[in-house]
């Protein structure tokens, strides 16, 4: 009896391998094919001992009417075994259940199991092999009862196996529930996620529409700046025109202009501590030959106890002015030795290389506009 359970779990591996083919053909998460990959590694060596207790036992029967007893006893224990396996496959169906709600998600397993099938194949021709070969050991009758005590050994641990086994399904049933709980939280993060994506997109076209706008007002404000560029550059051409018209106007209008620029520049005369209303337009003679002896030039000026004071008047002030300046410095140093000399200039316009040659000369600078 105890050889016909043993042939029938051997030549009817569904019973063993069911997990493993099930498995293999639904659940693709890596922990799970771990865990499977042991499960068949431990089946397979399974097979191998119910192969070889199946063919021992055979043997046995043939050769020793003695060991009935002791068939007897294996019986019950593969009986028992077979009850554990049964419960096995009924917690493998249902499991198979849940895990076939996984099928299509796990398609690209089922290459592997049709060559584990047949590897399984190879597996019983082997066997068949192996079968033959163990003619041979029926002269080994006096090793009987070493080999029946390690079958019995042999039968236990796989009785611990089987449990394992369990052990190892219900972890599978817990894993297959936890993978489903997760592909849920991770199919709802996708959906959330899409959402703001579509959001931001909206959000990134209006930016878009706005600098579009920014874009074509920044345009407008350059073209206008240089409109205006170009209006300040034909007004500075037209200020100079027209200061060199006034300077020659002024040369022409002589002292009645003089005195108008004086009135004119009156509060910025006053900060220097000079009266506008005593200047005197008069003359004063080279004495020395210091520019031309003899020479007279004409001057406006005022003199104190302290000072005197000396002004250029020009509309334009340019290197003429410059000259006529430096002229009358020397002039005015060399008469009145014992007064501080203090000369100015007024002018509308005046050159800027100009107005620092004559600020380094320490000529007081008036003047509405520095021209470049």
């Amino acid at each position: 009896m105890s050889g016909k359970i043993a042939d029938e779990i051997l030549n009817n591996p569904q019973l063993l391998s069911a997990l493993a083919d099930k498995i293999y053909e639904k659940l693709k998460d890596e922990i799970v094919i771990k865990k499977l990959e042991e499960t068949i590694a431990s089946v397979k060596a399974l097979q191998e001992e119910i192969k070889k207790q199946g063919e021992a036992i055979a043997s046995l029967q043939q050769e020793i009417k003695s060991l009935r007893k002791a068939s007897n006893k294996h019986g019950e224990a593969i009986t028992t075994l077979q009850e554990a396996v049964k419960k096995q496959g009924e917690a493998i169906t249902a499991l198979q259940e849940a895990v076939k709600k996984q099928g299509e998600a796990i398609a690209s397993l089922q290459e592997t199991v049709k060559k584990q099938g047949e590897a399984i194949t190879a597996l019983q021709q082997t066997v068949n092999k192996h079968t033959e070969a163990i003619t041979a050991l029926q002269e080994a009758v006096k090793s009987l009862q070493e080999t029946v005590n390690r079958h019995t050994e042999a039968i236990s641990s796989l009785q611990e196996t089987v449990k394992k086994q369990g052990e190892a399904i219900m972890s599978l049933q817990e894993t297959v529930k936890s993978l489903q709980e997760t592909v849920n939280k991770h199919t709802e993060a996708i959906t959330a996620l899409q959402e703001a994506v579509k959001k931001q997109g909206e959000v990134i076209a209006s930016l878009q529409e706005a600098v579009k706008s920014l874009q074509e007002t920044v345009n407008k404000h350059t073209e206008a700046i240089e409109g205006l560029q170009k209006a300040v550059r034909k007004l500075q051409r037209a200020v100079m025109k027209l200061s060199i018209e006034v300077g020659s106007f002024t040369n022409r209008a002589g002292k009645g202009m003089e005195k108008t620029m004086l009135k004119l520049y009156r509060k910025a005369l006053e900060l220097h501590g000079v009266d506008p209303k005593k200047v005197v337009h008069g003359i004063i003679k080279d004495e020395e030959g210091l520019i031309e002896k003899g020479k007279v030039f004409e001057v406006d000026f005022y003199e104190t106890n302290d000072y005197v004071y000396v002004f250029e008047i020009k509309n334009f002030a340019d290197k003429g002015a410059y000259d006529q300046i430096i002229i009358r410095k020397k002039l005015f140093s060399a008469k009145y030795k014992d007064k501080k000399i203090k000369i100015f200039l007024v002018a509308n316009f005046v050159d800027k290389k100009i107005k620092k040659k004559l600020e380094e000369e320490g000529v007081e600078i008036i003047t509405s506009h520095v021209i470049k």
